[in-house]
C-alpha cells in the first residue's frame, strides 16, 4: 500500500470522496516543504531539524562593537540547509 493510499484511506473516514480529491489537487510540494521545516521535520530525509545561530560582526556602533545574531536551520542527518 503507498502513501497515498494510506492517505485517502484516513481521509475517506472524514470526508467525501469530492473533497478528497479536491483536497489533494490542491496541495503543493513547496505546501508540504514549509509544513516539515516549521515543524522542525527535514523535508528531504525527515530526521530532527537544528537551528543553529551565531554573531556576526558588524563593525562599530558609536564606537562600540556592533554584532547581529544569525541562524541557519540545519539537519544533522542529511547536511540540508533550510
Amino acid at each position: 500500500m503507498t502513501v497515498i493510499q494510506e492517505l485517502v484511506e484516513v481521509l475517506e473516514e472524514r470526508y467525501t470522496l469530492s473533497e478528497i480529491v479536491e483536497m489533494l489537487c490542491d496541495i503543493d510540494k513547496q505546501d508540504i516543504e514549509d509544513y516539515a521545516i516549521g515543524h522542525n521535520v527535514c523535508p528531504r530525509c525527515y530526521s530532527q531539524l537544528e537551528l543553529h545561530t551565531w554573531k556576526e560582526a558588524r563593525g562599530d556602533y558609536f564606537g562600540s562593537p556592533a554584532f547581529e545574531e544569525m541562524g541557519e536551520i540545519y539537519c544533522l542527518c542529511c547536511g540540508a540547509s533550510f
